[in-house]
């Protein structure tokens, strides 16, 4: 309801403030409770009729998917298997409670799979994982459960340490330039990682700076000794997954809005291939070998390796949210409805929290996944119930069925799914269009993480995109007005419109007297020689009237001016400091 008040009830809206401040803090707990877990808020308000068939096929649909993703991209994370379906199957659930997005699809993705994987490389490494010294920085006994379970625990920490501190708004330094050119690093990574498999070769991993060159001139090296039959596995999987998304899925969604499950379909021919042909004995075909059957027991994380884990932890734990949060913005936008940034810092920690008391590792959303539920039909979280309950039969039933399948088959699905990440590179030449600072950005976030190890692309991306906010305010834009910016705008001779596109500070003010300097030393003298009597008019009430934007005219200009002069627009100036307006009185 809009309030009303008298002219002369001047206190009132302070009033109506302070006792809404006071209601605010004497909230009841049902009222804090339902604040922290949205559920509460949708679910009493539940479209039955209208929602309940969108989100039981679009549950479905995405736990389908979850199955082979979650294998193939725990295999990605040098984890077994079977750890990237409780992972799926943890996370959302949780998060089903405590999110505020209601179509993205929670679970592993390729590059907080891949951090992982390099986290691993580099603190618990196997013996023949990796070239030079293979020695664990985590310890002698440290296995992989301890190890994935512990930097879940230090992800949802900071996550929920972030949340508190009400960080959210670090993410908008996270710019679009900046995650495209990260993830297409990232994609560089995830498929030189995967290519191994696709030989049927088993090569020493690598770290540090130049990583990505090694393992380049590592499967050169190999091509001599790849598995014939694992390479025309991998290619035919290959081109079932990109043909049938190219020319299938489109046909498809004409009279249904589910896709069909290729990946599925793919893993289902792999495993009889696998079984029909003992590809594993008489071929030497690397397989997913044991999934064990049933619900794995929870354990208390190692806190002791904690200490070890806090840089990569907080490095997953951002990217973990910027998915989450840059999917639940786009899908709510489209939807209408809105996403608390802060809400979901606390959603993504108390879901890595609360899994990481399983073998599982750190998650967050999946483009594929959650692109694949909002078309499937999803209105709300309840979606996550069927495809909860679709993984957790396969975790408690179907899971040894899939120890044929051929590891290479695992790969095609992470290799399948990259190729929307390196069509990123088609912005380019927009980027170059529209500010070549955000062009630099990309450039320098992709290169950097193509040539040096994921998270310290990640952390130099981010201390350049900040650089470049000094940078343009420090050297602005410095632009003339003409005929071709606004259509009746006319300049007449002798008067010059510059328009300084930032705001003016002491950073700047040097290079904002300089430009005009220039310009009027530049100029014929003759034209900005202005008699004793020259100075700025008032704007006339029809200008500053009209609803179209001003604009100078033959007509209008000798009420504005009485000689000829330069215009300084200052439309761009979100503010001036105490310099600035020094700068504004001496120009």
């Amino acid at each position: 309801m809009k309030a009303v008040y008298e002219a002369n009830s001047t206190d009132e809206p302070t009033k109506h403030a302070k006792n809404k401040d006071k209601n605010e803090k004497r909230k009841s707990p049902l009222r804090i409770i339902t604040s922290f877990m949205p559920i509460l808020q949708w679910l009493p308000n539940y479209k039955w009729k209208e929602y309940f068939h969108g989100d039981l096929i679009a549950g479905l649909t995405v736990g389908i998917m979850h199955v082979p993703q979650g294998m193939a991209y725990a295999s990605l994370a040098g984890v077994p298997p079977v750890y990237g379906m409780y992972s799926s199957f943890f996370a959302s659930t949780v998060y089903m409670f405590f999110g505020t997005a209601m179509h993205i699809s929670i679970g592993v993705f390729a590059v907080a799979s891949l951090m992982v994987g390099a986290c691993k490389l580099r603190m618990l490494p196997d013996h023949d994982d990796i070239s030079g010294n293979s020695t664990s920085i985590l310890g002698e006994g440290v296995g992989v459960m301890e190890f994935t379970s512990a930097l879940t625990l230090v992800v949802g920490v900071v996550q929920i340490i972030f949340g508190v501190l009400r960080l959210g708004f670090l993410t908008t330094y996270l710019s679009d330039p900046l995650v495209s050119g990260f993830t297409t690093g990232s994609a560089a990574h995830v498929m030189v990682s995967q290519l191994n498999k696709v030989l049927g070769v088993k090569l020493p991993r690598h770290e540090g700076m130049g990583m990505l060159v090694r393992m380049v001139r590592d499967l050169i090296l190999s091509i001599g000794s790849a598995n014939i039959t694992a390479v025309i596995i991998s290619v035919a999987g290959i081109l079932f997954l990109d043909l049938g998304r190219t020319y299938i899925n489109p046909r498809v969604k004409r009279f249904s809005p589910v896709p069909p499950p290729l990946e599925l379909i793919l893993v289902i021919i792999g495993v009889i291939l696998s079984v029909t042909l003992d590809l594993h004995e008489r071929y030497h075909i690397a397989i997913v070998n044991t999934i064990p059957r049933g619900f794995p027991m929870p354990a208390v994380p190692n806190t002791s390796l904690v200490p070890h884990l806090i840089t990569d932890g907080i490095a997953i734990a951002v990217i973990c949210y910027m998915f989450v949060m840059s999917m639940g913005k786009l899908f709510a936008k489209k939807h209408k409805y809105k996403t608390d940034a802060t809400q979901e810092f606390y959603a993504v920690g108390i879901m890595s929290i609360a899994s990481s008391f399983f073998p599982v590792y750190p998650v967050g959303a999946s483009l594929s996944r959650s692109s694949v539920c909002e078309m499937s039909g999803a209105n709300t979280q309840l979606y996550t119930i069927f495809s909860s309950t679709l993984l957790l039969t396969v975790i408690l039933v179907l899971g040894p069925f899939l120890e044929p399948l051929p590891m290479c088959i695992l790969a095609c699905i992470v290799i399948v799914s990259l190729k929307s990440l390196f069509l990123q590179v088609k912005e380019l030449p927009r980027y170059w269009r529209i500010s070549k600072y955000d062009f630099a950005i990309w450039l320098v976030a992709c290169l950097t993480t193509i040539f040096m190890d994921v998270t310290k692309g990640l952390i130099i991306s981010i201390v350049f995109a900040l650089l470049t906010i000094v940078l343009r305010e420090q050297w602005p834009k410095f632009t003339a007005t003409h005929v071709d910016e606004i259509p009746p705008q006319h300049v007449p001779e002798g008067v010059s419109v510059l328009k300084f596109e930032s705001p003016l500070h002491f950073a700047n003010v040097t290079l904002f007297i300089d430009k005009i300097s220039d310009l009027i030393a530049s100029s014929n003298a003759e034209d900005f020689s202005s008699p004793p009597d020259c100075e700025l008019g008032p704007v006339p009430k029809d200008i500053a009237s009209s609803p179209q934007k001003p604009g100078l005219t033959n007509s209008n200009v000798p009420a504005l001016l009485s000689g000829k002069a330069i215009i300084v627009d200052c439309s761009a100036m979100a503010y001036v400091d105490s310099m600035g307006l020094d700068a504004l009185k001496e120009v």
